[in-house]
Parts: C-alpha cells; sequence; structure tokens
C-alpha cells in the first residue's frame, strides 16, 4: 500500500512536467525551473498571475542581473507589462523544451521569443535558461518606448476607486479608452485642418493644378492613416489584456495598410488625370482611351498588391497561396479563355490603332461611332442612339470598315430630267452643276463625273460622281443639303423638270380613222445626207459636246474638264 502511494505521488509529479515539458537537465536548479526554454518562460510568466504569485520563483529567470530582489521583482512586472501591452502572447506549445536548444542562425545557446521584439530573449547559462543580460538592460529603455511617461504618472495620482475592476476592466480603462478616441479624432481633425488651410494656400499659388489633385486626393486617406497610427502607438497605454492588446494591433496593422492602399488607389487617379492632360495635346484619339486602361489596371494591381502584403505581415504564406493559384490556373485560364482572348484584343486594338474614339466605324453587323475601348468590349453608339459592345475579340479578327478615316466622302447620284428637256437645255445643266461644284470649297477638285449617262425608261439620266472633302458625317449633311439646294435653283433657272415613273396613253385613232403617223419620213437620200452630217467631218456632229452660244458668242462655263 505504502508503495503504491509513492507512486501515485511521482505521477502527480510527474504530469505537469509532461504538459509543460518541464525535463530536468544535468546540473539544472533542483525543480527544473530553468531547464529549459519552455520552462523558463513559464517560471517567468505563470508565477506572476493573480492567485498564485510566487516572487522569487518570478526572479529565477534574472539571475545575471545584480540587482537587489526588489528590484528584479520590478524587472519581471516591467517586461511582462510590456510583453501585454505589445499583445505579445505567449504560446507555450511554440516554446521548446530541448535543454540543448540552440538558435538556427546564429547557432548559439539562446532563444528569442518575440520575432517583433529580439532584444528579448534566453541564454543558456550553466545549463539554466536565463534572461539574457543585454534583456535584463534593455527592459528599461523598452518600458519608456511602450508606455508614456505623462500617463505612467496621472495612474499614480488616480484615486483607488478607478482602479476597481467590472467585467475584468479598471475603471480608468474605460475612461482612457473614451479619452483615447476622442483625442484620436481632435488630432485628426487638425491634421486635416493644417493639409486644407496652410498646405493648400501652397498649392494655390502655383501655376500648375496637378498639385490640388494630388492634395485632394491624399487628404482623406492621410487622415485616415494618420489616426490610425496615433491609436497603434498610443494604444499600450490603455494597459488592456494581452488577448485585447493582441487583435487591437492586428486590426490596427491592418487598417493602417488599408489607408495606404486607400493612398495610392486615390494617386493612382491623379496619375491617371496628368496622363489625360498629355493625351489631350495628341492628335490621336485612341490614346486618350488608353488613359481610363491605365488608371483601371494601376488600381487592381494597388488592390492585389495591397492584399498580398496584408497577409504576408499577418503571417499567411503567400508564397504558396500564389503556388496553389498555379496549379489551378490551367483550369482558371481555360474557363476565363473569352476574357483573354478579349483582353488580348484590346492589345491589338492599341497596338494596331484601326480606329479611334469618334471614328464612324462598321464591324460585322454593328455600324455606329465608337465610345470607349476596354479590357473586354468595344462600345459603338449606333444611329438609332443604341450602344452596342462588341467583344474585343471579335474586333481583332473581324474587317473593320473605318468610314471616320475618310479622306473623302463619297457621294453618287442619278438625276431623272423629263424626255421635254432639249440637248441645249441638258448640255447647260450638265455644265451648271459643274459650276456648282467649282464654286464649292467643300468639294473634291481635282477629282468629279457629272455627265449624261442614260435613256431611263421614262427619264434622261444625269450621273452625278462627286467626293465631299468635309471632317465629319453632320458637315457632309449640310453640305449635300447645299448642293441639292444649288441643283433645284439651277434646274428651275435652265427650264428643265425632273422625271417621275409616268405611262403615257396616246390614242393613235378611232374606228375607221387612219392611225396617226408615227415619226417623220425620210427619202433614202435624205437619211443618208443626215448620217454623214453627224460622222467624221460632218456639218452637225459636236463629238466634244454641244456648243450654247449667247449674242453670237459662244457660252464658256468655266467648268469643263
Amino acid at each position: 500500500m505504502k508503495k503504491c502511494r509513492i507512486i501515485f505521488l511521482g505521477l502527480l509529479i510527474a504530469l505537469p512536467t509532461q504538459l509543460f515539458g518541464f525535463q530536468v537537465g544535468e546540473g539544472s536548479d533542483q525543480n527544473g525551473y530553468l531547464s529549459n526554454p519552455r520552462r523558463a518562460v513559464h517560471t517567468f510568466l505563470h508565477w506572476q498571475q493573480q492567485g498564485h504569485q510566487n516572487l522569487d520563483r518570478v526572479i529565477l529567470p534574472f539571475k545575471l542581473s545584480d540587482e537587489s530582489k526588489d528590484e528584479k521583482v520590478e524587472l519581471a512586472t516591467e517586461l511582462r507589462k510590456i510583453l501585454d501591452a505589445r499583445g505579445l502572447l505567449v504560446v507555450y506549445e511554440d516554446v521548446p523544451n530541448n535543454p540543448s536548444h540552440t538558435d538556427s542562425l546564429s547557432g548559439l545557446h539562446q532563444y528569442i521569443l518575440f520575432e517583433e521584439l529580439p532584444e528579448v530573449y534566453l541564454i543558456r547559462q550553466n545549463n539554466q535558461w536565463v534572461f539574457s543580460s543585454a534583456t535584463i538592460q534593455q527592459i528599461p529603455d523598452l518600458y519608456q518606448a511602450t508606455f508614456s511617461g505623462i500617463v505612467e504618472a496621472l495612474l499614480d495620482q488616480l484615486p483607488e476607486w478607478t482602479k476597481h475592476e467590472w467585467l475584468g476592466v479598471e475603471v480608468w480603462q474605460y475612461l482612457a479608452v473614451f479619452i483615447w478616441l476622442l483625442l484620436g479624432i481632435v488630432l485628426r481633425k487638425v491634421f486635416e485642418f493644417i493639409l486644407d488651410n496652410y498646405i493648400r494656400r501652397i498649392t494655390k499659388k502655383t501655376r500648375f493644378s496637378w498639385d490640388d489633385d494630388l492634395l485632394d486626393g491624399v487628404e482623406r486617406p492621410a487622415g485616415f492613416i494618420f489616426l490610425m497610427t496615433f491609436f497603434l502607438v498610443s494604444y499600450t497605454n490603455l494597459q488592456l489584456s494581452v488577448t485585447v492588446n493582441l487583435y487591437l494591433s492586428t486590426i490596427l496593422e491592418i487598417t493602417i495598410s488599408a489607408g495606404f492602399v486607400w493612398l495610392f488607389y486615390n494617386l493612382a487617379d491623379v496619375f491617371a488625370k496628368y496622363l489625360s492632360v498629355i493625351t489631350s495635346k495628341t492628335e490621336n484619339k485612341l490614346d486618350d482611351q488608353l488613359v481610363p486602361l491605365i488608371r483601371k489596371t494601376l488600381r487592381f494591381f494597388i488592390v492585389v498588391m495591397g492584399v498580398i502584403l496584408i497577409l504576408q505581415n499577418n503571417g499567411y504564406n503567400v508564397a504558396s497561396l500564389i503556388a496553389g493559384l498555379g496549379i489551378g490556373g490551367l483550369a482558371v485560364a481555360l474557363a476565363a479563355k473569352d476574357t483573354l482572348a478579349n483582353f488580348f484584343g484590346s492589345i491589338t486594338i492599341f497596338a494596331d490603332r484601326p480606329f479611334k474614339i469618334g471614328d464612324w466605324i462598321k464591324v460585322g453587323n454593328v455600324e455606329g461611332v465608337v465610345e470607349e475601348v476596354g479590357f473586354r468590349t468595344t462600345r459603338v453608339r449606333t444611329f438609332y442612339n443604341s450602344l452596342v459592345s462588341v467583344p474585343n475579340s471579335q474586333v481583332a479578327t473581324t474587317d473593320i470598315d473605318n468610314y471616320g478615316m475618310r479622306e473623302y466622302r463619297r457621294l453618287r447620284t442619278v438625276l431623272n430630267l423629263t424626255y421635254s428637256t432639249s440637248p441645249e437645255q441638258m448640255e447647260a445643266f450638265v455644265e451648271g452643276i459643274k459650276g456648282i461644284i467649282k464654286a464649292n470649297k467643300h468639294f473634291r477638285q481635282d477629282f468629279y463625273e457629272v455627265h449624261f449617262n442614260s435613256f431611263g425608261a421614262h427619264s434622261l439620266d444625269v450621273l452625278i460622281y462627286v467626293f465631299f472633302d468635309v471632317p465629319d458625317w453632320s458637315t457632309e449633311l449640310q453640305q449635300r443639303h447645299n448642293f441639292f439646294l444649288e441643283i433645284l435653283r439651277l434646274a428651275k433657272e435652265v427650264g428643265v423638270e425632273f422625271a417621275f415613273p409616268t405611262q403615257t396613253l396616246h390614242v393613235d385613232s378611232f374606228f375607221k380613222d387612219q392611225p396617226r403617223e408615227v415619226g417623220q419620213s425620210r427619202t433614202e437620200d435624205e437619211l443618208a445626207t443626215g448620217v454623214q452630217a453627224f460622222g467624221p467631218g460632218g456639218n452637225k456632229g459636236n463629238p466634244d459636246g454641244l456648243r450654247i452660244f449667247k449674242d453670237g458668242k459662244e457660252v464658256d462655263f468655266g467648268a469643263g474638264k
């Protein structure tokens, strides 16, 4: 029975030793409190907790200090407050329990508690793990850097009732959180007031406007970053629990990073606006559309890089995440092949420049004016005012008829004159149209065609084939209007009429009457003489065109070619 008791007591002693990895090394302290890094950290933190405080054990890791016991206790208390205030939570499972642990970089028997605070580390001294002399010397400086001396002085003057706890938080801390938030908001307002009143005065005195746009873009995100930075550098003075400080510091760091993403996001707009000023000075309008694409690309790049940096700073392995995305990249590429095709189609459009913004184009069955070229589609405003989005992959592989790139705009029409028009009237009408063309500077003068072209079923047809030298469709329509009005006035002046489809019924004879003789009869000699008169050397032929005389003199229309 006595033997069972001994075994039972041994198990009770061994159980916590196994839980925390306590191993009694050779030449270590009697109870193994400093036998390995995990045990030393546990000794330092565990025996400071309320309910089981043991100051003699707390100061064991401070053996390298020459201070008195009370001074060592103060050092231990200050170090714990530093770790708690900075949200540095010790996870015992992450602390090595190997008595012979060595640092992977230096190869020495030392252990750094937190990468964020490399000044605090343990070393192995006489088979015991204790805080290094450098750490002990740094504790007062770290304490001053963590807590404000003014706040510490105020805490000493607070009445005792403010240190009573409610829901695990002391009363003064509730008041401090309120003052902390209020002070941060006030400081942000002061910061934005300085930017808006003093810095803006300087920017308004400059002769360029981009600095004003820059200030408009950075004012709000800069104020937000200033506020979050103030909270980050001062939250330790609230002296909240280590868990609260851990989450609070993480949230503040993320918000500051998000603030910088917001800042650079706005700067992308400022940069794009500056580019638009440069591109507006060029003749090509397609580079004006390139500016929105650059702005969208910069925005996307800034957001993606911001997310990656935030994840990386919070302990996520971004490299493995990117590698994982690479594995699924093939599937994504296959699923998004149309999107990629449209993206490369947009690159082709910007490289080849088959059209520019404002051009009248025809792509497949779509005809209209180009309004915008995006990453995925080209937007065309049709002439019935609908907006058609054509995939860039289709634009890049389809024939594009660019009416906007025409040097001249063609007009081909046929005028129908009645059969009552005399040869002299026809010649005058044709020459008059040529004169109208010559008198209008909006026509191409080196090439045009105006001719009596054919005998129609109900009319004598005059072909007009001309080109307008105008910049846009609206001007072309106006010049068509003017040209056709001139032709109407000319027709009235020379006495010709425009024909329209008609059918004339002639009653040659009535019952028992002789039918009307159609045409005029000619003898064979008269026919032969008439043919010879229009042949080579004939006195009635005019192969170079009809000659019109006025007062015995031939009229020169000045429009023939």
